[in-house]
């Protein structure tokens, strides 16, 4: 058997939630169930079984096949009620009984399982993006992994608005499918090697529990296949690691911009804090001492190669020099906080240039474009052409003509005219306007008729490139997410195998892929998931 592509198994994801995880929770679980699901999933689950090959004896004449799944996380318990279904619907029509000779196990480390599903989305869960969108426009949202997996704000929620449906959805799921969850029972290390009969080789376990006086036991199981769903967490990369293969340094991933020189008492931004705008533009200059010191870390931990600069790149020679600069750009809409700035087009940067920002322990400058809508107005509809600052200028220069008398920081003389974008107002607030008239050196008493064209191109100029000095990385309390982990150039990204070590599947974050907040990091924790869990069910039928 074989898949197109593991983002195909995202279109699915809806339906399969639907009819496996969801029956315990009725049919209106969800919002924006897809009506071509039906068909999608049935040709899915009736593919062809003729290329496997399975011994038609009885469970009391062969030995039980066993699968682990180590992490009881989003990924890994959808890997493991994924493996348990697929072996279910595969003896069921091979067999009519539904029975199978293969145990499915997850095992957690903590207390309980898929804590990230509890929290995230402030308790509500932002279970994944809209499926409907053009797949390009969704895997432009991977900053690391979108190649490898092409082989309104789109978030979508449970009905409930509570994250717990999700879990128990998955749950019972689980339960149904036979998976057998042990919680507080840590795997330690994994180890590759042949078993007794010395014919094959399987997966020994190292286990770490506690009894209820807290004595700590160390014991070992074998299993024919392994499902790694760890997440971020150290452990996983280094089972990886010990197993042959290599790891993408982990570095923060969505995360919000300090500057707190902008912020603090007698600041520019002081007493901004609240201000938004529906959109803005952010963009991150690469230099060469941000790549002298990526390249710096160990060839075996980072692959420069894997950082992807969008679409929106902008390469420029500096002048009488032969260096090259590059810029990350990102859009969205922004907020100035107490210690900075957040809002998406921040965490979309953060994202995008998240190892450029570690390079440089966080402390760089972002230029800010208050207002790139209008710019492109400009172009589309007036036919202005010229760089950003040109466009601006000429626009605020129209003002010295038509409010002459109007002092310049009583407020944004220039309006949008899509009706949609944010009720015609001003594109700049009052309060924002103010500090950027303050900030281009234009005296308050200034009057557009009494402005020189220096001041017109100093505004124009803040308008359009103002200079962020990032001082530290923040934090987005909803999300946690990493850019890094295992290299995926060694896994097989049909059925997420490892390419080193057969029967070894990978899901989740513990690949080097991750996402922009709106739901996109847990599409690929359940599609991964998927694509891994029936892949593991399938390794083991293929070599019953």
């Amino acid at each position: 058997m074989r898949r197109n592509s593991v983002i195909s198994h995202i279109m699915t994801f809806n339906y399969m939630l639907h009819t496996t995880s969801l029956k315990c929770l009725g049919a209106h679980a969800f919002r924006t169930i897809p009506s071509h699901a039906t068909a999608r999933w049935t040709r899915h689950s009736n593919r062809s079984t003729s290329n496997m090959s399975m011994s038609m004896t009885s469970n009391s004449q062969q030995e039980r096949k066993k699968i682990a799944v180590i992490g009881g996380g989003a990924s890994g318990m959808f890997a493991a009620t994924a493996a348990a279904d697929y072996l279910q619907k595969f003896h069921a029509d091979r067999r009519g009984d539904g029975v199978h000779g293969c145990d499915v196990i997850v095992f957690e480390g903590t207390s309980r399982t898929m804590s990230k599903v509890r929290i995230s989305g402030g308790g509500r869960c932002n279970v994944m993006h809209d499926r409907t969108k053009p797949l390009p426009q969704i895997l432009s949202s991977y900053p690391r992994g979108s190649k490898e997996l092409r082989e309104g704000d789109g978030r979508m929620f449970p009905d409930t608005d509570d994250s717990q449906t999700i879990i128990d959805a998955i749950t019972n799921a689980a339960i149904r499918a036979g998976v057998r969850l042990r919680i507080k029972e840590k795997v330690e290390n994994v180890e590759w090697r042949k078993k007794h009969n010395g014919e094959a080789k399987c997966f020994a376990l190292k286990l770490s529990s506690k009894t209820q006086s807290q004595e700590r036991i160390i014991t070992e199981e074998v299993f024919d296949s392994v499902v790694l769903a760890t997440g971020s967490f150290p452990i996983g990369h280094e089972i990886a690691r010990s197993l042959g293969h290599n790891i993408v340094m982990p570095v923060p991933s969505l995360f919000t911009f300090d500057a707190k020189d902008l912020v603090k008492e007698n600041g520019l931004f002081h007493g901004l804090a609240g201000v938004s705008l529906p959109m803005a533009r952010l963009s991150l200059t690469i230099t060469d001492d941000m790549r002298s010191s990526a390249n710096e870390l160990p060839a075996d931990e980072m692959e420069l190669s894997d950082t992807k600069i969008t679409s929106n790149i902008q390469k420029k020679k500096k002048r009488g020099a032969k260096k090259k600069t590059s810029s990350i750009i990102q859009e969205g809409p922004l907020l100035i906080t107490h210690h900075g700035i957040s809002g998406p087009a921040t965490l979309r940067l953060s994202a995008f240039a998240a190892r450029e920002f570690h390079a440089v322990n966080y402390k760089c400058k972002v230029n800010i474009h208050f207002c790139p809508k209008f710019e492109e107005e400009q172009r589309l509809v007036n036919g202005a052409s010229g760089s950003s600052d040109t466009i601006l200028t000429d626009e605020l220069w129209k003002m010295t003509q038509l409010i002459p008398k109007r002092k310049i920081s009583t407020g944004c003389p220039l309006f949008m005219k899509d009706l949609e974008y944010e009720g015609n107002g001003p594109i700049i607030s009052k309060r924002l306007w103010s500090t950027l008239v303050k900030y281009s050196s234009i005296p308050t008493d200034t009057t557009w008729g009494d402005a020189s064209k220096s001041m017109i191109r100093s505004l124009a100029s803040a308008l359009t490139s103002f200079p962020l000095t990032v001082t530290s990385k923040g934090t987005f309390k909803e999300e946690f997410v990493t850019a890094g982990g295992i290299h995926l150039k060694e896994v097989d990204m049909t059925n997420m195998e490892s390419k080193i070590i057969p029967g070894l599947f990978m899901c989740g974050e513990v690949l080097d892929v991750d996402g922009v907040t709106g739901g996109f990091n847990f599409m690929n924790c359940w599609s991964t998931g998927f694509v891994a869990g029936e892949g593991a069910a399938e390794f083991c039928m293929d070599n019953n």
